[in-house]
């Protein structure tokens, strides 16, 4: 399901925050949690309310892990497509009641691919990183010809046991079949 779609089904009156209207805001009642699971770059931003929030996924230096944020009004995350977010209402002091979230998610264009910063980085990037990359899809155009060349082999071989089999019935089975009995 597209984050979209999740979040137009949570949709509520707009929150208000401050003696204002927070356009375009949906609303996260306490003890409940939001799960989003984005395909396109976004920004989670609150806009009333704390919320304990959990990315997981691709995170740059650790892929796979997952990370805890409590974000207060007016802080925001950025998500990457194939992240995954749950949300949920948090209290930071000891009172136990949280109260509802108010959030907006906007859809941003994506990041510019960052160059690297050293020297060294590019070098790296250029001497092993690039190498590997291409070495990667040349195995992976090897295998797929390696495959049709195969399928080619079984084909032929089987057109051949074909051939084989009906050239000995038919020296086998002719003379026979004309022997008087």
């Amino acid at each position: 399901m597209s984050p979209r779609n999740v979040l137009e089904s949570q949709q509520s009156v707009h929150a208000a925050t401050a003696g204002r209207r927070a356009a375009g805001c949906w609303k996260l009642a306490t003890g409940q949690a939001l799960s989003l699971h984005p395909d396109t770059h976004g920004v989670l931003q609150i806009a009333q309310g704390q919320a304990w929030v959990t990315l997981r996924g691709v995170l740059a230096d650790m892929p796979g892990a997952a990370v805890d944020h409590v974000l207060r009004p007016g802080q925001q995350l950025t998500v990457a497509p194939g992240q995954h977010v749950v949300m949920e209402a948090w209290t930071g002091s000891g009172s136990g009641c949280a109260e509802p979230v108010a959030f907006r998610w906007d859809v941003v264009a994506a990041p510019a691919l960052a160059q690297p910063a050293s020297t060294a980085a590019r070098d790296w990037e250029c001497g092993v990183v690039q190498p590997l990359r291409d070495l990667g899809q040349a195995l992976g155009q090897c295998g797929r010809a390696l495959g049709t060349a195969l399928a080619g082999v079984a084909g032929a071989g089987g057109r051949f046991a074909v051939g084989f089999a009906r050239f000995a019935l038919l020296r086998i089975a002719a003379p026979l079949q004309r022997r008087p009995a």
